[in-house]
């Protein structure tokens, strides 16, 4: 897969980076780290110290745009009072399907991991798009699916589960990866209602074998947590999911790669509208930087 000594290939998919790459970055060495980005989609980083949210979005800013919000950047945890979305088992899923432009990528750093604590899944719509039969990929060019905002967290999330000021979104089943031009399948097991122009039996159908490809036993990575570990992966196309969250202690740092946040692209959602999003609007949260060229 590469010839850097420094990074090491993880079945089924996915990356083992040398923490060094990102500890002490170089020209050469980020070239390679984005290129693997875009080639395999994940990149896990072991051995590091615990790192502040400030480091933590410099490394992701070697992957492209970081915004200055809590909204993008928090505390995932299902102990700390300051935790947020860390006690729900989540279904498959890429980030914000449901608005206009869905994150570029996401990050995971551990900051507390008690024994037998939650692991986190992946699946990449790329290999998934590859398995496919050429009469399946042939049905599907050209079709359109409709994603709906996420509002119950133990099954697929429906258009009938909206209330009035819930957001969708309409994405191409296929989609081209950003910086390759590589097809991938953009359907996901928790947000995506249906596909478009097909009748509710066979859409349902459509999507139940597509999610056969890319949920497929052999086929997803499980990221089992030590402190420290990093884990960066292309939310366009990869997928993650957490299964049922146990009492162990889990506090993931997150940190999103984005060209727009969820505030500037659904502004009318009341759920956001708090002294902190009044705060950070006025003044930032003060880790503001340089984007990635």
């Amino acid at each position: 897969m590469t010839e850097a000594t420094s990074c090491t290939a993880m079945p089924p998919f996915g990356v083992e980076a040398d923490p060094e790459l990102i500890l002490k970055p170089s020209e050469g060495g980020t070239r390679e780290l984005r290129r693997l980005f875009d080639e395999e989609g994940l990149l896990v980083f072991k051995g590091l110290e615990p790192m502040s949210m400030a480091q933590q979005m410099d490394v992701c800013r070697l992957f492209g745009p970081v915004l200055d919000n809590p909204w993008e950047n928090m505390i995932v945890s299902n102990s700390r009072p300051d935790g947020y979305l860390g006690a729900q088992q989540l279904l498959w899923h890429n980030d914000l399907p449901y608005l206009p432009r869905p994150y570029i990528g996401g990050s995971l750093h551990a900051l507390e991991v008690g024994a037998g604590t939650t692991s986190t899944h992946f699946a990449s719509g790329l290999r998934a798009w590859e398995r496919l039969p050429a009469e399946l990929q042939d049905r599907i060019a050209g079709l359109n699916a409709l994603h709906v905002k996420q509002k119950v967290f133990d099954r697929r999330n429906r258009l009938t589960d909206l209330e009035p000021g819930d957001v969708c979104a309409v994405h191409a089943v296929v989609r081209r990866q950003r910086n390759t031009g590589r097809p991938y399948l953009f359907v996901c097991e928790d947000l995506t209602d249906c596909i478009i122009g097909l009748s509710p039996t066979e859409s349902d159908a459509l999507l139940a074998e597509l999610f056969s490809y890319l949920y497929a036993p052999g086929e997803t990575y499980e990221h089992r947590w030590d402190v420290g570990d990093l884990v960066i992966w292309d939310n366009e196309t990869v997928q993650h999911a957490r299964g049922e969250v146990t009492e162990a202690v889990r506090t993931l740092q997150r940190v999103s790669i984005a060209e727009w946040g969820y505030a500037q692209m659904y502004p009318t959602d009341l759920g956001i509208y708090s002294d902190q999003y009044d705060i950070t609007l006025a003044h930032g949260t003060g880790m503001a930087g340089v984007r990635a060229s």
